[in-house]
Formats: structure tokens, C-alpha cells, sequence
């Protein structure tokens, strides 16, 4: 709900909100508080992207599938947090087609000198690409490695590089 209100300051600028797919046993009841807000206080739905953390497994991939289509259906976009740690795979990209695809940034840092994790991140890029989710990538702290990605053709970035989080969103 904070990150909602926040948004709702932020004009024309997109919000990541993440949420545990497991909380979540019938999304017409748990998410009617969330879209409800964003309506009271005229945040476009597009404004928002709901990011599915994948810090456990989710046993019953046709629920979250639900849970992702209810949300779309509203104008809501939503990624796949954490690619290639835990359980996000090319398979969950596959299968789910998220908007968004967030790498990982145990793939990220120190990728300017590191082969096999650069071979990882094109594999997870050309995958996004396959299935129409922009590619982002998490956790950038040195100038060389996000100009690594940002010319293999990672379109999205977030990270210590480009500031620190803070308890109020900055102006865009």
C-alpha cells in the first residue's frame, strides 16, 4: 500500500512493488486493497509493476499463472525478480512471460571480467527477448560492468551505481 501511495506521487514513472506469490490464496480477495488504492488515487495501472519473488518455490505454478492474468487484466504489469537464483528459470521465463525480466545480481557484479557469468546473462537476454520481457538487471555497483550489459543490450538497470535506496522516493 506504501509503495502504491508513493507511485501515486510519481508521475509517468514506474513503481516495482514485490510480492511472495505464496501469500496469496485467491488474488480477487488479497489484491482487492492494492488495485482499489491505485483507483482512489488515479495511479495508472501500467505505472505499476508487481515483481513475483521467487525467494521460495512455488508449488502450484497454475495459481500464480492466475494471480499474474488478474493482475494483467487490471492494466498491471508484473517481472520475475532474482532470475537465475532460486527457482527462476528459463522455464519459469517460458512459462509465466513476464514483462519484465530482472537478472539477478549474482550474475551481475564483476560480469565485465567474467565469462561464464556473461555467458548466463546473454543466455537469460536472448530469453527475455523470445518471450517479449525487457531485460533489467539488478545489483550494479561498478561503472564497467553496466556498460557491459547496457551494450549486449540489457535495457534496464538498478543498483548502488546509480543510488542507494531511501525512505522517500526522489523526484523523477
Amino acid at each position: 500500500m506504501t509503495a502504491v501511495r508513493h507511485a501515486a506521487r510519481l508521475e509517468n514513472v514506474k513503481a516495482f512493488i514485490n510480492f511472495i506469490p505464496t501469500s496469496i490464496y485467491s488474488p480477487e480477495h488479497c489484491l482487492r486493497s492494492t488495485i482499489e488504492l491505485s483507483i482512489s488515487l488515479d495511479v495508472n495501472p501500467a505505472q505499476l509493476i508487481f515483481e513475483v519473488v521467487e525467494t521460495e518455490k512455488v508449488e502450484d505454478l497454475d495459481h500464480l499463472k492466475r494471480i499474474l492474468v488478474y493482475y494483467k487484466e487490471r492494466g498491471f504489469n508484473y517481472a520475475l525478480d532474482d532470475v537465475g537464483e532460486g527457482y527462476s528459470t528459463m522455464q519459469a521465463l517460458a512459462e509465466l512471460m513476464p514483462d519484465y525480466m530482472k537478472l539477478d545480481m549474482q550474475y551481475v557484479q564483476g560480469i565485465a571480467e567474467d565469462k561464464e557469468k556473461q555467458r548466463i546473462a546473454l543466455k537469460f537476454l536472448a530469453k527475455a527477448k523470445e518471450v517479449g520481457a525487457v531485460p533489467l538487471a539488478e545489483g550494479i555497483e561498478e561503472q564497467h560492468d553496466f556498460e557491459w550489459l547496457e551494450e549486449e543490450g540489457y535495457e534496464l538497470f538498478q543498483g548502488y551505481y546509480f543510488g542507494k535506496p531511501a525512505a522517500e522516493p526522489l523526484s523523477a
